[in-house]
């Protein structure tokens, strides 16, 4: 680790520990949590969500926000978590304490006052039965995409090989299905669908919460890592830079999954 993020992790922990213990746990009519794997969608549809008025969200993912949840990267499972599912489901040896944690998000809260919280974070996947039983009315979204484009974004992002890229993809969404049939609210999304019809995609989600849809700024240009759009597929382009081989690995790695939800190469 070098000198600069040295320090930030050390600013970090400070302040959490400052919210430890002065924070104060919020009391929200709802928790959102969004789930699915790296490269899903998750940030763009946490960030229209984030749009809306009732709406209260974090400034970067749940899991740098408290002290008390795993990161993978601080582990040496960069973009890769699932690799290690049990160092990431919640067990009575490695249990989180969801009091201090919803303290420390409340202190980072956009408005705490606001009925409904949002949260992000990719390795809540192995959490969500966990986080339906210690935070009041959890609602779960959860999005999956071609494991082919998302094995490609791994990658590229983090170094992985496609085989171990395509292993995530389908042993963190494996995790994240079991989990969701284990509690009561939750939307399965695909990605391809809340980019080819935004507008049909957005309404579901907002009646699966109780929310207003025509309060959402789903038209505006959203910037998610570093690229500035409207809501469109980048299915194409990820998938134009594997080669045959990289496909076959790829569906030798995740094909089970990847012929389940017919995602093509293609």
């Amino acid at each position: 680790m070098n000198l600069k993020k040295w320090l930030r992790k050390k600013r970090r922990q400070f302040k959490l520990a400052q919210l430890t213990k002065q924070g104060k746990a919020c009391s929200p009519k709802q928790w959102v949590f969004i789930v699915g794997c790296y490269n899903s969608g998750t940030t763009l549809l946490h960030d229209v969500i984030a749009s809306h008025p009732m709406v209260a969200h974090l400034p970067r993912e749940g899991q740098y926000c408290t002290d008390e949840l795993l990161v993978p990267s601080e582990v040496g499972l960069t973009r890769v978590w699932a690799l290690q599912p049990e160092m990431f489901v919640p067990s009575p040896r490695n249990e989180p304490d969801a009091e201090k944690i919803k303290r420390q998000w409340c202190a980072y809260m956009s408005n705490p006052l606001l009925p409904v919280f949002l949260e992000k974070s990719i390795p809540n996947a192995a959490r969500i039965k966990w986080l339906d039983k210690h935070f009041p009315n959890a609602h779960f979204i959860a999005l999956i995409r071609n494991g082919y484009a998302v094995a490609e974004g791994i990658h590229r992002k983090a170094g992985q090989s496609v085989e171990v890229a395509a292993k995530q993809w389908q042993q963190s969404n494996r995790i994240m299905l079991d989990q969701l049939e284990q509690v009561e609210h939750k939307l399965l999304l695909r990605y391809e669908d809340l980019t080819s019809k935004p507008a049909e995609s957005l309404d579901k989600v907002m009646t699966f919460l109780g929310l207003d849809a025509a309060k959402l700024k789903a038209d505006k240009k959203w910037t998610v890592h570093g690229e500035t759009s409207n809501i469109r597929n980048m299915n194409k382009r990820s998938l134009a830079r594997l080669s045959d081989e990289d496909k076959h690995f790829i569906h030798q790695e995740a094909g089970e999954m990847l012929d389940a939800f017919h995602f093509s190469p293609d």
